[in-house]
């Protein structure tokens, strides 16, 4: 991953001058959408890139250590060897950049890229994932379990009443802790912009969760009804470019919830190009969040080599 944000001292008077004009917000995503996307060759090495920023996730209530296994074997070999080969591309080490899961089947999902000989990054969310509504004794705690079990990398969700309300000092105080009991683990924080009201708040927690120290903000969980989407995201890589100008850090982005189609991942990388530039093109500064998205991926690369689409079941999960 990249370097450590460090944070800063929240600055106030920089939050309460933040105005965000929602019209050119939305011209502006509009412009992303009806973007023409590369084709042939150019499309599939596009894919591959983003296969490479993929948080490969599994968030769902009957996950066991089975399911988990089957992640990360797929995590580590995501696209098939004999389609890899075929593009010359098979001693690349293409993986994804994470496998992300609940805390408690971080253990798991370390137990499994071990016993493969496997480096890949295990992201674990915590601190009351989905909504944040524990106690924060709790979820200080739940933090430092997963970084004991074994998580390199912690997504937190940030507590949305604090944003609702203005506080943002306490917002400010609450992410630095769960900085500090990541320890050596990087922190996303998870906006849950769908329920942030206004792109003005938007703006506002993604300057305060990287002034406490955040490595990656985050659109979603995937379990609110608004998840990723391109407008808001404008809006937080607006504050990442502002941070970096004021600061030097560079704070890395990962739009998550309902990323599903190979054509979706493709605009995504044109929106990190054009917003943020060429050094936010890779898995230390850019990741999807997804579950589905990478069977699409390969079908779209399956089509690339062969000239024809796979059935879904032809590229089973591993």
């Amino acid at each position: 991953m990249s370097a450590r944000n460090p944070g800063m001292k929240l600055d106030l008077g920089w939050i309460s001058k933040v105005k965000v004009n929602t019209q050119a917000v939305l011209k502006r995503a509009q412009t992303i959408q009806g973007h023409k996307t590369p084709k042939k060759q150019w499309q599939a090495a596009w894919l591959l890139k983003a296969v490479t920023c993929i948080d490969l996730t599994t968030l769902a209530g009957d996950d066991t250590p089975s399911n988990v296994h089957r992640l990360c074997l797929k995590a580590i070999q995501p696209v098939p060897y004999h389609l890899l080969n075929k593009m010359d591309m098979h001693n690349q080490g293409l993986t994804t950049a994470a496998v992300c899961v609940y805390p408690s089947r971080v253990a798991d999902a370390v137990q499994s890229l071990k016993a493969a000989n496997s480096s890949l990054a295990v992201a674990s969310v915590a601190t009351g994932f989905p909504a944040g509504q524990t106690a924060l004794e709790t979820r200080l705690l739940e933090v430092r379990l997963a970084v004991a079990d074994g998580a390199t990398e912690i997504d937190i969700v940030i507590n949305r009443t604090l944003a609702l309300t203005g506080q943002w000092e306490a917002m400010y105080d609450e992410v630095r802790q769960f900085r500090e009991a990541c320890g050596d683990a990087h922190m996303k924080t998870i906006l849950a912009v769908g329920e942030l009201g206004t792109f003005t708040n938007v703006y506002k927690a993604s300057l305060v969760a990287m002034m406490a120290g955040s490595d990656f903000i985050k659109t979603s969980t995937g379990k609110e009804s608004v998840n990723a989407t391109y407008p808001v995201a404008i809006v937080m890589v607006r504050a990442i470019r502002d941070y970096y100008l004021c600061t030097g850090h560079k704070v890395g982005f990962k739009p998550a919830g309902g990323i599903r189609t190979a054509h979706e991942s493709l605009l995504w990388l044109i929106l990190i190009k054009e917003e943020l530039g060429h050094d936010w093109l890779c898995p230390h500064l850019f990741r999807l969040g997804a579950s589905s998205l990478l069977a699409d991926i390969e079908r779209q690369i399956y089509h690339h080599v062969t000239g024809q689409y796979a059935a879904y079941h032809e590229l089973p999960m591993a």
